[in-house]
């Protein structure tokens, strides 16, 4: 084998293999050629041959993989690319007609959050109902009946509804509103109408935390990514062609990461639930970028050039440090433990990768424009979408947690939509107002109450307890009086605090809840944002006789009893607003997984019985024969013109109690499924 002078030493992405010809490389014509005697013909064979050995001396000592034989390197990933948003593509055409049916409906164009209207309308007084005591009565809290699916009930429970802290009711309508609007069509998923593989695809795959479905799509991608790899490229392999690949998934990566994403739009769903292939799209990028790193170290180091071969490749290793930056930092333990570190050191990386990009490779420069169109793009929708504001924060024992009211935000969300909050007060710190936190919304957008954007804050780490301990507030200060630090005092437990507000995100995408014949909500502990946002939207939209929903039946797993005294107002408001719907059901059922303390009991020999529809339970739920009870009743609901729209499952709330839904859900046989026109679950969880 012929050594290259040290000074002809080739760059990574333009090293060929040395000891091996180029599987693509033109080789001439053994025929002669078509020269009209010999002498022509010789000629013609030895022009041919002195072209060949050019092509294969370029390809040897640089170029962009280009011969007449095959596609380039870069060719091959640009042509991946296209194999991949061509799927994407074909899924959006095929959600198209769920598509229609989610924007033909008002709440579901929502896009921004807005400000309240200045119009007259908007600000004039509302009167608010405010549900009354009851008498208490020795016949007990509700009736459940022997066919209720759980008979661990606990004793009679009475609670007074009066709250602990400053929380507002809704207004109840008189009349029900004639419909203006066309009422919500359902547009069945692909999963609900492949119900029987789709029970299968979505089980458990061990520990992993990802479903079979999951796993067969990801081994899919990395077989793809693999055939890219090795395609013409066996088994004399070309480290250059690995090194194409990883950086030709530059757009996917880039695009599946970005909170305003054009797949996310495209197929109906939010960037949290891409995520799971963000995550598998990097690790993937990782694997081809290794492969491209160690195949020229062994390279090198086989034709005695290792050091100076490295020294020529600043921006190959800068790119290549900022992958291994991202992959080490996003493993799982470092991620949970520290994300604030996560999220810093990310941007950090990619910055890194885009940049090196542009000088490492001669064509490298597109996909680095690529990734920041896509990037630029995303930054500029987060400006459309963000507010600077003030926010009320009161803390909530009862719950542990914050309530966070913005009341001049009224409108341009979703029910199941959350934003990202970052909080700007040196007492939080003074770099909070950089880190953003998805938190779900708890109230409807532009209800008759007029609330305004509110969400709860669990106590579950270091920023959730600084917000909370800010809200308590050192002492009571008089009302009005502001501070040095971004925070004013308005009340004993409550305070006003600058935030900046990024959304909405998320959702139940093509599905729009007050279109399915009936819904079983499921949430967990502070998850209950989720479940009073759906519960409100399908009632406020059966007053507009916009909904297709003739039952709800909503279940709140808490630990602590206690935490029924806050929201036993809203609760009560829903019933009374249900009350004056003659086509419209609801059924509230609290489960607690602690033992009642003392002073608890004290407030319950005070308190008032339970309303008939809202019963208390201890233990967990059990969500498989509930929601089996549940289907059977929807099952008897009357059938219009159109039959059952189906039943609508959400979840919010612990991992684990996300799971128990799913596997409540999939427990539902085939025929009770086409008997209510199919099922469909929505999920909001954070759990990456």
């Amino acid at each position: 084998m012929t050594q290259t002078a040290a000074s002809d030493v080739p760059s990574p992405f333009t090293y060929e293999l040395m000891s091996f010809p180029d599987p693509w490389t033109l080789r001439p014509r053994q025929d002669g050629g078509h020269g009209q005697n010999g002498q022509t013909s010789q000629t013609n064979n030895g022009q041919q041959t002195g072209q060949a050995s050019q092509n294969s001396t370029n390809n040897q000592q640089g170029g962009h993989g280009h011969n007449n034989n095959g596609p380039s390197n870069e060719d091959i990933a640009a042509y991946m690319n296209y194999a991949t948003f061509g799927i994407i593509f074909l899924l959006f055409l095929l959600s198209l007609p769920r598509a229609w049916a989610r924007y033909r409906h008002p709440t579901a164009r929502r896009f921004t959050l807005r400000f309240k209207s200045s119009s007259k309308k908007n600000n004039e007084s509302t009167e608010r109902a405010v549900p009354q005591r009851q008498e208490t009565s020795s016949s007990g809290a509700s009736s459940s009946g022997d066919d209720h699916p759980t008979n661990d009930k606990g004793p009679e429970l009475t609670y007074d509804i009066t709250p602990t802290t400053p929380i507002e009711g809704h207004s109840i309508p008189s009349l029900v509103s004639p419909p203006v609007q066309p009422v919500p069509s359902r547009v069945a998923s692909l999963t609900a109408k492949f119900h029987r593989v789709n029970r299968y695809l979505h089980l458990p795959l061990f520990s992993t935390g990802y479903s079979y479905g999951q796993g067969i799509a990801f081994s899919i991608y990395a077989f793809f990514i693999c055939f890219g790899c090795f395609y013409k490229n066996f088994p004399s392999f070309n480290p250059k062609r690995a090194g194409w690949i990883a950086t030709g998934q530059y757009p996917l990566i880039f695009a599946l990461g970005a909170k305003n994403n054009v797949v996310g739009f495209l197929l109906g769903v939010g960037y949290e639930k891409l995520n799971a292939w963000h995550r598998w799209v990097g690790k993937t990028m990782f694997v081809g970028s290794m492969a491209h790193v160690v195949g020229y170290l062994v390279r090198w180091t086989v034709s005695g050039r290792l050091v100076l071969g490295s020294k020529r490749q600043p921006h190959g290793w800068a790119a290549f440090a900022g992958l291994c930056l991202l992959c080490i930092i996003s493993i799982p333990p470092i991620r949970k433990y520290s994300y604030g570190m996560f999220w810093h050191t990310h941007w950090m990386g990619y910055v890194m990768m885009i940049v090196a990009m542009v000088w490492h490779a001669e064509e490298g420069w597109k996909w680095s424009v690529a990734a920041s169109v896509i990037i630029i793009f995303d930054q500029i929708c987060r400006v459309f979408k963000t507010s600077f504001t003030y926010a009320t924060i009161t803390a909530v024992p009862e719950l542990g947690c914050t309530r966070v009211e913005v009341p001049h935000l009224t409108r341009g969300w979703r029910a199941g939509q959350h934003v990202r909050l970052r909080t700007v007060s040196t007492v939080m710190g003074p770099f909070d107002a950089f880190e953003a936190h998805p938190m779900t919304i708890a109230t409807v957008s532009e209800s008759a109450g007029r609330e305004g954007l509110v969400f709860y804050v669990k106590k579950a780490g270091d920023w959730s307890n600084r917000l909370y301990e800010a809200a308590k507030g050192p002492e009571k200060v008089l009302e009005g009086e502001a501070s040095e630090k971004g925070i004013e005092n308005i009340a004993e437990q409550s305070a006003k605090m600058r935030m900046v507000i990024e959304g909405p995100y998320g959702g139940p995408g093509h599905d729009v809840l007050s279109s399915f014949s009936s819904a079983f909500i499921v949430a967990g502990g502070s998850g209950i944002t989720f479940g009073l946002s759906s519960v409100d939207e399908i009632i406020r939209e059966a007053e507009k006789g916009l909904a297709k929903t003739r039952m709800i039946e909503f279940i709140w797993v808490i630990q602590d009893p206690s935490s029924l005294l806050h929201m036993m107002l809203v609760l009560q408001t829903f019933l009374d607003r249900v009350a004056r719907l003659p086509t419209l059901g609801i059924k509230i059922d609290v489960f607690y997984t602690r033992a009642m303390p003392g002073n608890i009991s004290h407030t319950l020999n005070n308190g008032i019985n339970l309303p008939e529809n809202v019963t208390l339970s201890p233990g967990r739920p059990k969500l498989d024969v509930m929601l089996d009870h549940f289907v059977d009743i929807t099952r008897q609901l009357p059938e219009g013109t159109e039959g059952l729209r189906g039943t609508v499952v959400g979840c919010c709330g612990p991992a684990s109690l996300c799971q128990s839904v799913k596997r409540a859900e999939l427990s539902i046989k085939g025929k009770k499924r086409e008997a209510v026109g199919g099922i469909e679950v929505v999920e909001e969880l954070f759990n990456w």
